[in-house]
């Protein structure tokens, strides 16, 4: 059984087309719900790699829901491949490698509250895998990548040496821009109500295709391409 180190695992990563790669131990998620802990997925767990692959921000500047909801579906595809070669390369090394869809199907459903979870939350694996922070849109923010990004993981039963958890400031303390923004009022700061989220942002055209019809709260954040000097002094 070949050991893999946490470089040689980022390396793959962004081969295949990741832009940032963290790692997370497992005794990091002590706080996660009860079902989505990663140990009530692959029971052996010890380690969470976390990769996350950018948005062409351009996205944010066409009108058309199709534009977005086009980009947003590559990025699922993207992201989905690459934790599934990654995850079948490291069991070929003899390791137990599970990866986690960055999209559905949902591991939970609430029906009256239009509610889902998955497998285990991808934004807060990614602040414990050192990715970034979490804003106040509950969007993932990276200093340099801003919150344009899409997240994967892989749940591997090997010790992996862990990234530090980011210590930088994603909002302003004062910042509400993405809260006043938010047509359906979904945003409390620290939530997001997922049924009041897509009573506006998922819809069906004439036609009967789905489209992703909002994306303000990506798109009016002043750290959607990354962090500003203001921001981090706070």
């Amino acid at each position: 059984m070949k050991d893999i180190s946490s470089d040689e695992i980022k390396c793959r990563t962004k081969n295949l087309g990741a832009d940032l790669c963290g790692i997370a131990s497992v005794e990091r998620f002590a706080d996660a719900p009860s079902g989505f802990h990663p140990t009530d997925v692959v029971a052996g767990c010890k380690s969470v790699i976390v990769i996350t692959a950018r948005f062409p921000v351009s996205t944010l500047s066409a009108s058309s829901q199709a534009a977005y909801t086009f980009v947003r579906n590559r990025m699922v595809d993207k992201v989905d491949s690459i934790t599934f070669q990654v995850a079948a390369e490291l069991e070929s090394l003899g390791s137990c490698a599970v990866p986690v869809p960055s999209a559905d199907p949902y591991d939970y459903w609430d029906d009256s509250r239009r509610h889902g979870q998955g497998i285990i939350s991808l934004k807060h694996a990614a602040v414990r895998a050192g990715l970034g922070r979490m804003g106040k849109n509950t969007l993932l923010v990276n200093d340099e990548l801003g919150n344009m990004l899409w997240l994967g993981a892989i749940l591997i039963d090997k010790d992996i040496e862990p990234d530090p958890i980011a210590d930088y400031q994603t909002c302003m303390p004062d910042c509400r821009i993405c809260l006043d923004s938010c047509p359906a009022k979904a945003l409390d700061g620290t939530t997001i109500e997922q049924g009041k989220c897509r009573g506006v942002s998922a819809k069906y055209t004439e036609g009967g295709g789905g489209v992703y019809a909002c994306n303000l709260c990506r798109k009016v954040c002043p750290q959607h391409s990354g962090l500003k000097k203001d921001a981090m002094e706070g």
